[in-house]
């Protein structure tokens, strides 16, 4: 018997030991913990792709599910369940609205756990999800108002099928069928939450029929169970197949801000992102670097088992095709990558399974879950992407203010972002953005009514004071200046920028050289009567 199978077929540890209760009551109190630090983490602002969610979870379902998401590059299922969970709640605090994609974090944590001890046993289970537990990468997802961790499970759950029915012959596992439906149904979910889990089908196809013979087409016994499981995917995701074909036929500028990273810039994301750090410096680099190392032990310890083979090649097949992707279609940033965590935290619990001792393996895991927890308090400030709550909030305080923004995703994401924080159905701000290049097409005539006279002027308070929110390249201030408005102001650089309040002369100002088409603040109209 080699190496790697008395690794992973010994008996569990004493510390485990005590039947299904005890190992039960293991993963109860890692869950516990995670829990734990899911929400007493979750109480910062929501950023501006949190807000769009809210925007899309107040459409009706008839309305998710037809034509009208071709204007929206992300499937609706998980627009769906907020959808469903607002319903069911009502008015709620940002935490509160965090609740399902928390959820969904702990049951991939609870699968992960009960995937990795089916195949390396019930000790390297325990160090997979606390790994998970810590993690500042899945803490961060887990508190994303967007489908991101609910990929991450529909996705863990299709791969941990996969790999049962990989360790299904070795076994003497007849009845295959729960193995099947977990990968097809997990395969489906994952379609329906974000556009690039297409890819999911050829890398686990691919992995499949390189590490077990029997899925070879015409040659091996099983092929045509692979074949139908396929047939299944496609014929469940034809709906969002439909729609991601009408989105092919005309430009997306909901996609137009993704470029193309480079080898280079690619690696340094894969490395971030599959490795739970989300950034590749600092001890961010170092907790990667651990986990990378954990990995490649798990590899060499256990490279004949084929669940070993079977998740080495969902990884490189993970890397290699969203890369090759990118090359025609840019996909490469960080949310759409963090579900590949799953593939080197099986194989670090895989070479953990071989590990002999208990405090040999206690020493391990003991520096891989210090460096996620230290990775965890040394990122945590940097949670809070863009602070759209406290802007908004300082708008909502002051009765005389009126908001300019750039683009009418912007207005739409602030009137939804002043009626979740004011607890109320109408916003009671002016918010008026302004024309020019929209790079939020899903935004498209449904931004807050603009005031205006029957000349397309402004019509709101000559005493109201001016507030901007300008994110990233400073373009609200920038269209201002070069209609000779707010020259004084100086910008700042930054995810989002708030500024104000300017008193009623520039309202004046603004008014003076600007009027209002398709619902959209034009700055210089001087072909405009005088006021």
């Amino acid at each position: 018997m080699s190496a790697t199978s008395a690794g992973s077929s010994r008996s569990p540890s004493p510390w485990l030991a005590g039947g299904s209760r005890r190992r039960l009551a293991v993963l109860a109190t890692i869950l516990v913990v995670a829990t734990a630090l899911r929400f007493a983490l979750a109480d910062y602002s929501l950023w501006f792709d949190e807000y769009a969610a809210l925007f899309f979870a107040h459409q009706p379902y008839a309305r998710l599910w037809s034509d009208w998401m071709v204007r929206e590059t992300n499937p609706p299922l998980y627009y769906s369940i907020l959808h469903g969970w607002i319903e069911l709640i009502g008015p709620m605090d940002r935490v509160t609205l965090r609740v399902p994609t928390i959820l969904a974090n702990l049951l991939t944590i609870a699968v992960a756990y009960f995937g990795v001890a089916r195949h390396y046993g019930e000790r390297a289970a325990a160090l997979g999800a606390m790994l998970l537990a810590v993690s500042a990468q899945q803490i961060f997802y887990a508190h994303q108002v967007r489908g991101y961790s609910f990929l991450a499970l529909a996705l863990t759950v299709s791969f941990f099928g996969l790999m049962r029915i990989v360790a299904a012959e070795e076994r003497g596992t007849r009845d295959q069928t729960g193995a099947w439906l977990s990968f097809v149904g997990g395969a489906i979910a994952a379609i329906y939450l974000h556009v690039t889990a297409l890819l999911w089908v050829p890398i686990a196809t691919l992995a499949l029929l390189a590490v077990d013979r029997r899925f070879v087409p015409l040659l091996g016994r099983d092929w045509w169970r692979l074949a139908l499981a396929d047939l299944a995917i496609a014929v469940g995701a034809l709906w969002a197949l439909y729609i991601v074909y009408q989105q092919t036929q005309v430009p997306n500028p909901n996609i137009s801000w993704m470029h193309f990273l480079g080898i280079r810039g690619a690696l340094k994301l894969y490395w971030a992102s599959s490795l739970l750090a989300r950034d590749p410096f600092g001890i961010q680099a170092l907790s990667a670097g651990l986990l990378f190392a954990a990995a490649v032990f798990g590899i060499v310890r256990t490279a004949r088992q084929r669940t070993t083979q079977l998740a080495v090649l969902c990884w490189v097949g993970a890397v290699c095709l969203f890369f090759l992707f990118s090359l025609k279609q840019p996909v490469l940033v960080e949310r759409t990558l963090v579900w590949m965590a799953i593939f080197p935290v099986t194989l670090a619990c895989a070479g953990a399974s071989t590990l002999r001792g208990r405090r040999t393996f206690l020493v391990v895991a003991g520096v891989l879950i210090a460096a996620g927890g230290a990775n965890l308090a040394a990122t945590y400030a940097g949670f809070a992407r863009e602070e759209w709550d406290g802007a908004i909030r300082q708008v909502l305080d002051d009765p005389k203010s009126v908001l300019i923004v750039s683009g009418e995703g912007d207005a739409v994401v602030s009137d939804y972002a002043c009626k979740f924080l004011g607890r109320r159905d109408q916003c009671p701000v002016p918010i008026i953005a302004l024309s020019g290049e929209n790079h939020n097409a899903w935004a498209s005539g449904y931004g807050p009514k603009v005031s205006v006279t029957e000349q397309g002027r402004l019509a709101v308070s000559p005493q109201s004071n001016v507030y901007l929110i300008q994110r990233y390249d400073g373009r609200t201030l920038r269209v201002l200046h070069a209609a000779g408005l707010l020259r004084d102001v100086q910008g700042r650089s930054g995810d989002l920028v708030f500024l104000g309040p300017f008193g009623p002369p520039a309202l004046a100002d603004i008014e003076r050289v600007a009027c209002v088409r398709d619902n959209m603040l034009e700055s210089a109209c001087p072909a405009l009567p005088p006021r």
